[in-house]
């Protein structure tokens, strides 16, 4: 079942991915970061088809991943490279298709689409294949950032299409790259987020207890010292879902209404009562 799901991830993943270029991208001119950016670029000077440049880039980007990273790493991306061009080819029609009129309407749907696409690819554990993989193999080799590394090289295909393209077409491609790794970051965390209340009152020993024993939730607590009273208390930190905050608020207030609670967004929360520790996305078998 498992496999499954990790194939079915892939597979819509780069389905979104391809139909949101054919029909969105790729008609209106978008300047682009990623291999999706590269591809423009080279197709806008090699006048080629963009399946085929996708292809080329791919299959370069599979042998440098292959050779430095390795062949188990090299087999998360080899379905991307397989299917990513074989959905490109399939979804062709659609550039011909004027789906919306307005070129921001256009950027922030393409943003959502490919938004969603990378994210339900990378949450899988998988790669898309494309630019990402000097990056990490820059990492490994150097100890340089992922993350830093992979915007500088976006940084540079941007500005590089920015040469030739409208205003117009600048600001709604940074309106797709902007919405694409805000959606991105939502599918990734999606399922994940959960809630820190940072809970200071005068009854952190009733408070434990309500955590523990009522609601059946860990709770940490520390020493703390009051910056205007200078004494010495304990705070209780816990983590609850989002649905749950309302209720466990409410229970804080009976046992201490003057308790001082801070509540604080976390993206991704691992262990008992939340995902397991021995999760790992992607995994197959």
């Amino acid at each position: 079942m498992k496999t499954i799901q990790f194939f079915a991830r892939i597979l819509l993943g780069n389905f979104l991915l391809a139909v949101a270029v054919n029909m969105l991208v790729v008609p209106s001119g978008f300047i682009a970061g990623g291999s999706t950016g590269l591809a423009l670029i080279i197709m806008h000077w090699a006048r080629l088809p963009y399946s085929t440049i996708v292809t080329g880039i791919n299959l370069c980007m599979f042998a440098i991943g292959f050779f430095f990273l390795g062949k188990k790493f090299a087999l998360t991306t080899l379905v991307s490279t397989i299917v990513y061009p074989l959905f490109l080819s399939m979804t062709a029609f659609l550039a011909d298709i004027e789906l919306v009129s307005d070129p921001l309407i256009a950027a922030i749907m393409a943003g959502g689409l490919m938004g969603c696409g990378l994210g339900l690819v990378i949450q899988s554990g998988a790669s898309t294949g494309g630019l990402d993989i000097p990056p990490i193999i820059l990492e490994r080799k150097f100890g340089w950032s992922v993350s830093v590394t992979m915007n500088i090289m976006d940084l540079f295909i941007l500005v590089y299409q920015i040469t030739y393209s409208t205003p117009e077409q600048i600001i709604c491609g940074l309106t797709l790259v902007f919405v694409t790794y805000f959606v991105m970051n939502q599918i990734m965390t999606f399922g994940k987020a959960a809630l820190q209340l940072m809970i200071m009152s005068a009854r952190h020993e009733m408070m434990r207890q309500l955590f523990v024993d009522t609601l059946d939730k860990g709770a940490t607590l520390f020493w703390i010292e009051g910056g205007y009273t200078k004494k010495e208390a304990k705070a209780i930190c816990a983590i609850v879902a989002r649905k749950e905050l309302y209720e466990v608020q409410k229970a804080i207030y009976e046992v201490d209404p003057e308790a001082f609670v801070v509540v604080s967004k976390v993206s991704e929360v691992r262990g008992r009562g939340f995902k397991p520790l021995s999760h790992r996305p992607g995994k197959i078998g």
